[in-house]
C-alpha cells in the first residue's frame, strides 16, 4: 500500500476511465465490507468485577462486554457496553454470547 503526501491525489493511468453507467441506470452499490477483521466478539458478565488497576474495567453481573480481544488464557480486553469503559477483564468472568 503506497501512502501518497495530504493534499496529492493518486496518478492515474492514461487510458482509465470509470465502468460506471452515465446515466446512473443499472448501479448498484455493493455493501461496505471490513477485509481483515474478524466479527467484534461479545460477552457477558456472570459476577461483578471491581478493578483492581487503573488498566482494567469494573462491571456487573449481566453487563454486556464488547470488542474483546483475548490477552491471554486469564485475560481480556474489552469495553463495557454500558459505561463504555475500556480495559482489562478477568476472562473466568464472562461467558461468550
Amino acid at each position: 500500500t503506497q501512502v501518497l503526501p495530504v493534499g496529492r491525489s493518486p496518478v492515474l493511468p492514461a487510458d482509465y476511465s470509470p465502468s460506471l453507467p452515465s446515466t446512473g441506470e443499472g448501479l448498484h452499490l455493493m455493501p461496505r465490507l471490513t477485509i481483515g477483521c474478524a466479527p467484534q466478539k461479545r460477552y457477558r458478565a456472570v459476577y461483578d468485577y471491581s478493578a483492581a488497576d487503573e488498566d482494567e474495567v469494573s462491571f456487573q453481573d449481566g453487563d454486556t462486554i464488547v470488542n474483546v480481544q483475548q490477552i491471554d488464557d486469564g485475560w481480556m480486553y474489552g469495553t463495557v457496553e454500558r459505561t463504555g469503559d475500556t480495559g482489562m477483564l478477568p476472562a473466568n468472568y464472562v461467558e461468550a454470547i
